[in-house]
């Protein structure tokens, strides 16, 4: 009797995230919460459902959920979503975010900005 080993590849399955960024300005004051204007990641959409309830509820269904929501009163009323959802991979991700924060320069702040206007900015100004 032989014994046959089989080799076999451990494929390692990680859970990711997905992002949309949702920008809607809705008809009128908004009460029949009638989509006017839909952008989903920066690009405009003729959406499939007439009123914001109908396409969150697909977003829904797709296995979205909302994690921020925005109102700007500015103007027309426009409304921001973030909706996010878990998905499995076989993908390693790209990258680590804390490789790159150790990587990065900090930037100047508000109060950089100011000290170094103070401190000779005003002189380039004359």
């Amino acid at each position: 009797m032989t014994a046959t080993i089989i080799s076999t590849t451990s494929v390692s399955t990680r859970k990711a995230y997905q992002f949309l960024q949702i920008r809607v300005q809705l008809l009128g004051r908004g009460i029949t919460n009638e989509i006017m204007n839909l952008y989903v990641n920066g690009k405009r959409l003729k959406p499939k459902a007439k009123t914001m309830h109908e396409f969150l509820n697909y977003l829904g269904v797709q296995g979205f959920r909302m994690v921020t929501a925005e109102l700007e009163t500015e103007g027309v009323y426009t409304h921001f979503y973030t909706m996010q959802r878990e998905v499995l991979t076989q993908q390693p991700p790209d990258g680590d975010i804390f490789d790159e924060l150790t990587k990065a320069k900090e930037g100047a702040d508000f109060g950089d900005a100011i000290k170094n206007l103070l401190e000779g900015g005003l002189d380039r100004l004359a």
